[in-house]
């Protein structure tokens, strides 16, 4: 094995794992009724979607949309024909998967039975793809247009528990429940099922029922989440935890944060909102596999062995071969611009935005050519005490801990590190069980090294981070001032996705521009509906809207407050605030 690959499974110790779905106490509308917010009936017609340019063809796009990474919610064939557990429409029928904010998919050869966006087939199993969280649609007028890996309206909590109940609903002694599974039994095997596959199936809805159920109570949040938001990091430290084998062995996932879009992603030094995961050496292809275990993936705790000697680290369900091929394609993706049927940029205004821009903004949000396929970016990264917004995320991230089980005495990176006593933090309970499966994944492992090199991104471990224009370098990643900080990246298409910070607590750019106090303390997401003058999703309290509180705990909107004269300068007057916002819709 190439020595740097060995080297590598260190930076584990500061893996973020993106795009993992996390259950929150979200509010459920009336029974019967839909969400008027999400279930938009003219997204099912797919001819009537405008892609903005964005370097994918519909060949790309559907692959992404569609493309297997291992992840197993349930069996395939339950999926197809599982009821609403309140009425006899299916749970995927399109408008259904609307009020949760999952967007329909076309009938295509790698989605033959016409499943939304962001599910995949894996073998007798379905599962989420990337582009569950990374896809999005906006509205302006009678124009519906989709943004590929931009910030979805997607409420993942909301969905986990009505798939819960729709699991229930069959395995209920009553003669609703009893109808339940007898239409599914017809339909599970194609004709009327005997006795003896009626209780197999039923032994199949109970298995299932018990694990969304188990997952659903672990990851439960006292903070609601709603559309657009979710605690990846919580989400991935519990799966972890839970596979310890000790019961119980979660943390309540109460950071939620917006779902970062994906454009220009593999070409930063580091990923996460902290900052947390370089893309430099396995980097990238650790990530990608904590997001697939993050949604359902599934690992086997029990090390193989090859030859009777060597540890072959973890088998898995993961799909290491497509996760290199969606990051590849991902780094063809291009930022979306202002569209020419929106309102015109006022030229002239924008141009003293720009100078405003580069007064106030460049030295964290650098500038950079959205189609040059050599781009590299170097984050700028904010310290808690510098930037000032909510720090619940950051500080969960180093503070949440549990028991080892069957991890007790195995070291953090798997075959290198301390050995974990009885409890540890659950960051090192995850880096030992991503150690393990990449060590299952030789292969693919060193191809990733590889992959990172052409990327130009260096061989070493960790590159130099900059924090508050501090490098910290090579060897002090872990400490605390490198890992309690949120990033700042280039703000090319930022105009696409509020609403705005880390967690979403701002609701469109020109409030963000705003002293804190002056900021909405409540708002509504769930509308497609675009403002195009302050830049933003309309805040419309309509059926289904969720209502963001910034007073809970991690919700904050405090922070990011430059420009305001908190520094001592002249603050920006209300003409240079939308001459700035002109300005940022032209990136």
């Amino acid at each position: 094995m190439k020595p740097s690959l060995l080297l590598s499974i260190l930076s584990l110790c500061l893996s973020g794992f993106i795009v993992s779905p996390a259950q929150a106490a979200t509010p459920l509308p009336p029974e019967g009724e839909g969400q008027a917010t999400t279930r938009n009936e003219d997204a099912l017609d797919h001819a009537s979607i405008i892609y903005l340019e964005q370097n994918w063809n519909e060949e790309d796009r559907q692959w992404f949309y569609h493309v297997n990474q291992g992840s197993r919610l349930l069996p395939y064939d339950l999926f197809l024909h599982l009821e609403q557990h309140d009425n006899r429409e299916l749970l995927r029928a399109p408008l259904n998967m609307l009020r949760f904010g999952f967007l329909p998919g076309k009938e295509a050869k790698n989605n033959p039975d016409g499943l939304a966006i962001g599910f995949a087939r894996d073998d007798d199993h379905v599962g989420l793809t990337c582009a569950a969280c990374h896809t999005q649609h906006i509205r302006h007028g009678d124009k519906l247009v989709r943004i590929d890996g931009g910030q979805p309206l997607l409420d993942l909590p909301m969905f986990t528990e009505r798939l819960e109940r729709s699991l229930a609903a069959p395995l209920a002694d009553t003669p609703a429940g009893k109808e339940k599974l007898a239409r599914l039994g017809a339909n599970y095997f194609s004709r009327q099922p005997t006795a003896g596959e009626l209780l197999e199936l039923e032994e199949i809805l109970a298995r299932e029922y018990g694990e969304i159920s188990d997952y659903n109570r672990r990851n439960h949040s006292s903070v609601p989440y709603g559309y657009s938001r979710l605690d990846a990091f919580g989400a991935i430290l519990n799966k972890g935890l839970a596979l310890t084998g000790v019961e119980d062995n979660f943390n309540e996932p109460d950071a939620p944060t917006s779902y970062p879009y994906l454009w220009d992603t593999p070409q930063h030094d580091y990923v996460e909102w902290d900052g947390a995961q370089s893309n430099s050496d396995i980097g990238a292809l650790a990530r990608n596999v904590g997001e697939v275990i993050g949604v359902f993936g599934e690992v086997d705790t029990t090390p193989v062995s090859w030859l009777y000697f060597y540890d072959a680290g973890y088998p898995s369900s993961v799909k290491a071969r497509n996760l290199r091929a969606i990051e590849k394609k991902v780094a063809e993706l291009q930022s979306p611009l202002w569209p020419d049927f929106f309102p015109p940029v006022d030229q002239s205004q924008a141009a003293q935005g720009r100078k405003l821009y580069e007064r106030h903004c460049i030295s964290c949000h650098q500038d950079i050519d959205r189609t040059d396929p050599q781009r590299k970016i170097q984050v700028r990264m904010s310290a808690l005490d510098e930037i000032q917004t909510d720090p619940k995320m950051a500080r969960n991230v180093l503070s949440a801990q549990g028991k080892t089980g069957i991890f007790k005495g195995k070291p953090r990176f798997y075959f290198v590190g301390e050995p974990m006593g009885d409890e540890a933090p659950a960051l090192h309970v995850v880096n030992h069980l991503m150690g393990g499966v990449l060590r299952n994944n030789p292969l693919q492992s060193l191809l990733a090294i590889r992959d990172a090199e052409r990327m130009g991104h260096p061989e070493e471990i960790h590159p130099p981070k900059y924090v508050d224009g501090e490098i910290i370098k090579r060897g002090e990643e872990v400490s605390e001032r490198a890992l309690l900080a949120y990033k700042a990246r280039p703000l090319n298409g930022i105009w696409a996705v509020g609403p705005y910070l880390h967690n979403g607590s701002v609701p469109n750019l020109y409030e963000l521009l705003l002293p804190a106090e002056k900021r909405s303390k409540t708002f509504y997401v769930g509308s497609w509906e675009f403002d195009p003058v302050k830049v933003g999703y309309v805040d419309q309290a309509a059926l289904g809207a969720f209502l963001l509180d910034t007073n809970l705990p991690g919700n904050s909107n405090a922070g990011h407050e430059y420009g305001t004269g908190r520094d001592g300068s002249a603050p920006l007057n209300e003409a240079e605030i939308w001459a700035l916002v002109e300005y940022l819709k032209t990136l």
